[in-house]
């Protein structure tokens, strides 16, 4: 599946390759603010569906970081467990250790990987960001920090849980690190278990999203582009955010004047 995200991203085709985050607009769009269903891998499964259908990006991107986040919202019984522990790192281990939790997200995932003719992308957290959101959702109190040798301690256990996902279609892993970034040599496990399965490693940040240096840096489209006041980027792949306001008509307005700009070059 990666082969398919590369020539993607490097075609030379004059129709920009469109990535979409539109999460938050789809839950408001075609859930009507409802919660989305993570814990049923069909409902999820057409969900996605959905979304493709209705914007037709060329990558279907599923938001596993918002999944783990609801599971922290609401799994009383693992936050506990989470909390048992005060010392650094224990909260993120003791979560991404859990089975039952695993199991979930494996099924999400191949349920909705299957179902998918695009090439599919797993969005989570930067390894530190998730070291901070485990730590607050265990211990609500706290106020710790954590350095670039725990993000590295994450990084490997990152790495050995995103083998759950080794039998799925996927095509990579964008970690985003918007918030917290975490030093290139702590994600040498998470390359690694990467280049085992064939998947791309992405990582998001506020002006561009990078694979690396064999595939052209991917520009990131601002919010300000889908209400029609920014103008119509060129690039070989465009990736932004649909803002969860977003009007359907603009969106969809929009994303026709990328393609037809890029057939008219």
């Amino acid at each position: 599946m990666s082969d398919r995200l590369t020539a993607l991203l490097t075609s030379n085709d004059k129709t920009p390759r469109l990535l979409l985050d539109a999460a938050d607009y789809a839950k408001r769009v075609l859930l009507q603010d409802k919660d989305v269903p993570w814990s049923d891998a069909t409902a999820f499964s057409n969900h996605l569906s959905s979304i493709q259908m209705l914007l037709k990006p060329d990558v279907a991107l599923i938001r596993i970081d918002q999944l783990l986040q609801d599971e922290l919202a609401h799994n009383t019984t693992l936050l506990e467990t989470m909390a048992a522990k005060t010392r650094t790192g224990y909260a993120t281990r003791t979560m991404l250790g859990d089975e039952a939790l695993k199991e979930k997200v494996r099924d999400l995932v191949f349920t909705a990987s299957k179902t998918q003719n695009a090439p599919v992308l797993l969005h989570l957290s930067s390894p530190k960001a998730l070291l901070i959101t485990a730590d607050r959702a265990a211990n609500p109190d706290s106020d710790k920090s954590f350095d670039d040798d725990s993000a590295e301690f994450a990084a490997v256990y990152y790495a050995d849980w995103v083998r759950i996902f080794a039998e799925h279609r996927i095509a990579g892993i964008i970690f985003d690190e918007r918030t917290e970034l975490t030093t290139d040599e702590a994600y040498q496990p998470i390359r690694n278990t990467a280049e085992h399965y064939g998947w791309l490693i992405g990582h998001r940040g506020e002006d561009s999203l990078d694979f690396g240096e064999d595939i052209p840096t991917v520009p990131v489209v601002g919010a300000d582009f889908w209400d029609g006041s920014g103008d119509v980027p060129t690039a070989q792949a465009l990736f932004s955010e649909v803002p969860a306001d977003a009007v359907l008509e603009q969106v969809l307005e929009r994303i026709k004047e990328i393609r037809e700009q890029g057939q008219a070059s």
